[in-house]
């Protein structure tokens, strides 16, 4: 009598054991399933071939397999492709946005894709550290030109500094210096002063100097030529 007892309360005892142990074991259990599944790639289902297996080309074709569109470049027509200046292009367009010639473009001129006709005869229109080079040299040369020749002009006759001379500090002559530089430079109208574009000349106008003294006006005609620099190297200048 006693045994059955002991053997009754053991078993409605257990349930109470294994209910309060279910939640490990069923943790357990989905963590061995997941693991399994990460292995074969699918719960329950077979295992993919191994992606890096060569195609066999005697294979059938499925016919109602979807068909998967080619991953590529655009193919845009020409009107609308971004293209480089040619090297004559670049020079002309110094010229017009600076006022100055670049007196060294004959000597580089070949280095920038110009042919000459008797070996080459197709443009280059490339894009290298060399072509980055030689457009940075281009520029630095017609705008240190022309900001040098801006100080002894009159406004009106100014081609970089037309709203803003090399001791106007201001923010109002800033902004529309750079606005017209922008518009003379990239064809680009700003009509807000505080136009995002803006910002970034901006600042290389108005940082202050490292030594902490004031800015001269060296440093102002200094500025002034760094911004044309970076207008004339730009890609919205370089590129049609």
């Amino acid at each position: 009598m006693r045994a059955n007892e002991r053997m009754s309360s053991s078993t409605a005892a257990s349930p109470r054991v294994a209910r309060s142990s279910s939640p490990a074991r069923s943790a357990i259990a989905w963590i061995g399933v997941l693991l399994l599944a990460a292995c074969q790639g699918a719960i329950g289902g077979p295992v993919d071939d191994d992606p890096r297996d060569p195609v066999d080309p005697t294979d059938p074709i499925d016919a109602d397999a979807p068909i998967r569109e080619s991953v590529g470049g655009a193919d845009l027509d020409d009107a609308r492709r971004v293209r480089r200046l040619t090297a004559d292009q670049i020079a002309r367009s110094l010229e017009v946005a600076t006022g100055q010639t670049w007196r060294d473009y004959e000597r580089f001129a070949g280095a920038l894709g110009k042919p000459d006709l008797a070996e080459v005869t197709d443009e280059g229109l490339s894009v290298s550290v060399a072509f980055a080079k030689l457009v940075e040299d281009g520029a630095r040369a017609t705008c240190d030109a022309a900001v040098n020749a801006d100080v002894d002009r009159p406004a009106a006759e100014r081609v970089i500094l037309r709203h803003a001379g090399p001791d106007d500090a201001s923010f109002e002559s800033h902004v529309e210096n750079l606005r017209y530089l922008l518009l003379r430079f990239w064809a680009v109208e700003v009509t807000e002063p505080t136009d995002e574009r803006l910002v970034p000349w901006l600042g290389l106008l108005s940082a202050p100097r490292r030594d902490g003294e004031e800015l001269t006006n060296a440093d102002r005609l200094a500025r002034w030529k760094a911004v044309c620099v970076g207008l004339a190297t730009h890609p919205d200048f370089l590129t049609y």
